[in-house]
Order: structure tokens, then sequence, then C-alpha cells
């Protein structure tokens, strides 16, 4: 007996080492009812505040179908294990407010969810439109990340803002990238500005949304800044109405650009240009690679001289496969042109309407400066 009970406590104590610690349980906290949920009065201050106070590890649960005014920005700054259920409850901007007045904004910290809540701007000209857009309130963006590692947007929504629907950036210095960001099974409608944007970002996964009226790019990757740049992005079986420039736009400065895919994707109105992909020149972007989407275009947006609605200047690694597109008719638009890029693939789709279906050219050389008059003689 002896024996048997000194077994079983050595045996209880080797389990007790190797058993994994149990998870931590999820605290639930819903939002007090003295933050008044009928938008008529801003709570923006109180909203934050109450999420400031709340510890890491909780998912913060709004009213049910309840309306927050916000005319500031909604700002949590490195928090982790945090979850915003908005419990079908909307933000919403009352005021037209300044260039930097953002919606919801996480900067830093880790595993951070957004999930049944809903943004309304104040852009009454929001859309594919040139009226959209307005510089002064153009970062008015729905849903940032900012340095954050593990984002998830699912099942939000977001309409009529000045800025981005969802802008995927860096926080500190030097910049601190964001990590790991979905954002899927949403809904975005009316933006004055990109749809969704990366300038740093690494491991993004943009599925099954519906995204339309976008006042300048769908799709808009661009690092600002030497230190930004987006790597291992995937944009698949979305659902995209009209933008009124590009599908993708890919301008900006560096190389921190690649491992970019984008595939069954279905667009229901076009776009003015499909994609637009210029780097600078001493190095290649890429690979990109563009499979099984269905995509229409207008073909009257161009920019730096482009011709083809898949235009790839100094890109290396292009693959263009098993797409179903729709070009104007009697354009003879170029379907894909390759300006200066490298490993170039084009095979396995149908162009309607298209001119030739592949275009190669040289990026023009820029002309040198005129020499400056010479000094006028002392006298």
């Amino acid at each position: 007996m002896r024996i048997g009970v000194g077994i079983a406590l050595v045996l209880a104590s080797i389990v007790a080492v190797v058993a994994p610690a149990a998870a931590k349980t999820e605290r639930v906290r819903t939002i007090p009812a003295k933050i008044v949920s009928d938008c008529t009065v801003d709570v923006s201050s109180q909203l934050r505040g109450w999420i400031e106070s709340m510890p890491n590890r909780t998912r913060l649960k709004l009213r049910r179908n309840a309306c927050y005014r916000i005319d500031q920005t909604i700002s949590v700054k490195d928090r982790s294990h945090l979850t915003l259920d908005g419990n079908g409850a909307t933000l919403e901007a009352d005021t037209l407010g300044d260039k930097d007045r953002r919606h919801l904004t996480f900067m830093g910290g880790k595993d951070i969810e957004v999930r049944n809540l809903t943004v309304q701007g104040a852009n009454q000209n929001a859309g594919a439109t040139k009226a959209s857009y307005a510089p002064a309130r153009a970062f008015q963006h729905a849903f940032s990340f900012l340095g954050v590692k593990g984002g998830r947007l699912d099942n939000v929504q977001a309409y009529d803002v000045y800025g981005d629907f969802v802008y995927i950036g860096s926080f500190g210095t030097p910049a601190n990238w964001s990590e790991n960001i979905t954002v899927k099974n949403s809904r975005f409608e009316g933006s004055g500005r990109q749809g969704i944007s990366v300038t740093a970002g690494k491991h993004i996964l943009i599925q099954r949304n519906t995204i339309g009226g976008v006042g300048l790019s769908m799709f808009d990757l661009e690092a600002n800044t030497l230190e930004g740049g987006a790597i291992d992005v995937r944009v698949t079986h979305n659902i995209t109405g009209p933008a009124k420039d590009f599908w993708l736009a890919n301008k900006g400065v560096g190389y921190k650009i690649y491992d970019i895919v984008f595939d069954h994707n279905k667009m229901t109105a076009p776009t003015g240009g499909l994609v637009f992909v210029y780097g600078p020149k001493g190095g290649y972007r890429g690979p990109f690679e563009f499979t099984d989407n269905s995509l229409i275009t207008t073909g009257l947006t161009h920019d730096e001289g482009s011709r083809g609605a898949f235009f790839f200047s100094r890109a290396s690694g292009v693959t263009i496969r098993d797409n179903v597109v729709t070009f104007p008719a009697g354009k003879n638009l170029p379907a894909v042109e390759s300006q200066d890029s490298l490993y170039v693939s084009v095979d396995g789709n149908t162009f309607t309407n298209a001119g030739e279906t592949l275009l190669t050219t040289k990026r023009p050389e820029t002309p040198a400066a005129p020499a400056a008059p010479a000094a006028p003689a002392a006298g």
C-alpha cells in the first residue's frame, strides 16, 4: 500500500511538472450604461478611458446595436490579448474633424481583435469620384493598426470615411512594423482616400470582404519612407466595387515590396486602372502573383506614362495567370506592360477587348537638369 501511494505521488508530481499551465480565462467586461449610447453626445473621452482602464486578456463588449458618437480619435496603445466586441454597435463621427482625427487606432501591442463593429464617418461625398478626396481630412481612417503584432478585423463595417477603411503601418522610431494582420468577412463602402493600405506590414491577409466606393485606389501597398514596405500580403476571395484610380497601386519608395498575391477576387464594377507597380531605379520589387481573378477596368487612369492595364516598372517575378479581365471596347488597351522588369509570365487569361497581350517598354531617361546661368561679373 505504501509503495502504491508513493508511486502515485511520484506520478502526480511528474504530471504537474510536464502538463502545461492552464490557459488564462478571458475576462468579459460590458461597457457601463452611463456612457451614452444613442449618439446624442460625444463620448470619445469616456469610451477611450473605459478601454484604458480594462486589463489585458479581456473581451470588451459594447451595448447591443448601440450608437456611440466619437468626434475624437479612439486610440489604444500597447495592449495585448484584447478583443473589442462591438455587439452590433456603431461608432459614429458627427463632426468633420481635422486631418489627424482617426476613428479607431491601435498603436503597438499584440493580439488585438475587433469584431461586430461599424464605423460611420462624416464624408457625405465618399465614393469613387473626385469629390470624395479632401486632403485636409485624408487621414481619417476607420481602423488603423500601427506596429501591432497580431491584429484581426472580423465582421466589421465602415462607411463614408474621409480616409482609408483600413490602414496598416508602423509605430515609433525606428519603424516598428505591423505583423500578422487579418481583415476578413467585413464590408466597406464609401472612402475618401484608399480602400485598404499597407505602408509597413508583413504577413497580411485580406479575405472574403466586400469593398466598394473608393475615392482613390482599392488596395495601396506603398512605403512612405525607406523604413516601410509590404511583405507577404495575400488578397483573396474578396468582392470589390468601383474605385476611381487603381485596383492595386504600388508606388512610394524602396524595394521592400515582395511576396504579393491576389487570387480569386471578383470585381462587380470597374476601376480606372488595374495594377500599377512603379519601383525606383537601382532595384526591383516582387514577386507579384495574380491568379483566378475576375476584373473590369475603364482604362481611364494612368500614371508615369503607363499604357498597360497591368503595369510593372522595375519588378521581378510577375505571374498573371487564369484571370478573366474585361477591357473597354474600342481602346485597344494593352493588357500587360512590362517596363524594365524581369521574369514576367502571362498565361491562361481571358482578356476581352484588350489590345496586345504583353507590351515591353523602357523607362524614359530623366532629362539632365539645365546648366545654371553664369554668375554676373562683380563690379
